[in-house]
């Protein structure tokens, strides 16, 4: 039987790695509370170690007032709406809507050292939840899965060097890597 084309590798892939994220999505539906609240604690967590928390917090205090102020634009343009037309204030429709982003106005290099290390934190959190553990260990099989599957069709030289390579590394195979390795390679003709 001969091996797998680069294609059908990429397929398989891409198939194992959509099953992968099915069942992280389904845990993570089964707990979505937990996984809003680990990435709250991380963003804070993020800001607080880069020494960022005050400064935000001062922005979110901003775009509160920002806020507050945009209702009270609203309700003066209403007015004069209402006042010209002759109309109650309650009978003039919303038709001029204000727009702010979602996010705070950060800086770029700011947003870029909070995202980075807002990563790491999540990572921790994860790591420190059996939950999370269990979507985390689901992402490393994913990450490593085009190795896995070279690895279940490769050679027994091939094997014995990636096994090789990982003890010099120190690095642990996942779950799927280790039966890939044990998979007995097959005779091309």
């Amino acid at each position: 039987m001969p091996g797998l084309t680069m294609t059908e590798k990429s397929h398989w892939r891409e198939r194992i790695a959509a099953r992968i994220d099915k069942a992280a999505e389904r845990i993570k539906a089964r707990h979505p509370a937990l996984f809003d609240r680990l990435t709250r604690e991380a963003h804070a967590r993020a800001l607080a170690s880069l020494g960022l928390a005050g400064a935000h917090a001062e922005l979110e205090a901003i775009r509160a007032e920002e806020a507050t102020l945009a209702r009270r634009k609203k309700q003066a343009q209403k007015s004069m709406i209402a006042t010209l037309r002759s109309t109650p204030i309650e009978e003039v429709t919303d038709s001029f809507t204000i727009r702010y982003g979602s996010e705070l106005a950060l800086p770029h290099e700011a947003a870029e050292a909070i995202a980075r290390r807002q990563a790491a934190h999540h990572e921790q959190l994860l790591a420190d939840d059996p939950i999370g553990r269990e979507v985390a260990r689901l992402g490393a099989e994913k990450d490593h899965l085009l190795d896995t599957i070279w690895l279940a069709v490769s050679p027994a030289q091939i094997k014995q060097l990636w096994t090789k390579v990982a003890e010099l590394l120190g690095d642990e195979p996942t779950p799927l890597e280790r039966e890939a390795l044990a998979i007995e390679p097959t005779m091309e003709d």
